[in-house]
């Protein structure tokens, strides 16, 4: 099986590698380079690992196809007008993807079409963690206070 390398930064790059097998070990060279205008904050994979979501500073998640790194989609990741997204989670079964943002609101997006079906408030400082449980009933999040 093909072993796989994505990162992102502030340097608002995206690298996507594979793992190549030498005689000295195994080497991650790159496959494709995505330069965008955004700070890139968080990133998670769908479940089917053809696509990686990332969550950017200008409060939208785009999405890559893993194999090609071309963008699928652009959708709104925050309601709000203000703060960066933070963190992304896309759910086991990936219907369903969940970002927060530095205005501290937490919304739970369709994967597919990029409607927003949630949004929440109710940490005083930002999340810096969240998971679905694998049964996709509940969201766990993580923030400072």
């Amino acid at each position: 099986k093909d072993i796989q390398m994505i990162s992102c930064g502030a340097d608002k790059s995206i690298y996507f590698r594979s793992a190549q097998q030498a005689s000295d070990g195994l080497h991650f060279v790159r496959t494709h380079h995505v330069a965008e205008k955004t700070t890139l904050y968080d990133m998670d994979i769908d479940i089917t690992q053809k696509y990686v979501a990332v969550a950017c500073q200008d409060r939208n998640v785009r999405v890559y196809n893993t194999m090609n790194g071309k963008q699928k989609k652009c959708y709104k990741g925050s309601q709000g007008d203000e703060g960066s997204l933070l963190k992304v989670h896309v759910d086991p079964s990936g219907t369903f993807l969940a970002t927060s943002c530095s205005d501290k609101s937490i919304s739970v997006i369709d994967f597919y079409s990029g409607e927003c079906v949630a949004k929440m408030f109710g940490h005083s400082e930002i999340v810096t963690g969240m998971k679905f449980t694998y049964d996709c009933r509940h969201l766990i999040t993580v923030s400072g206070d």
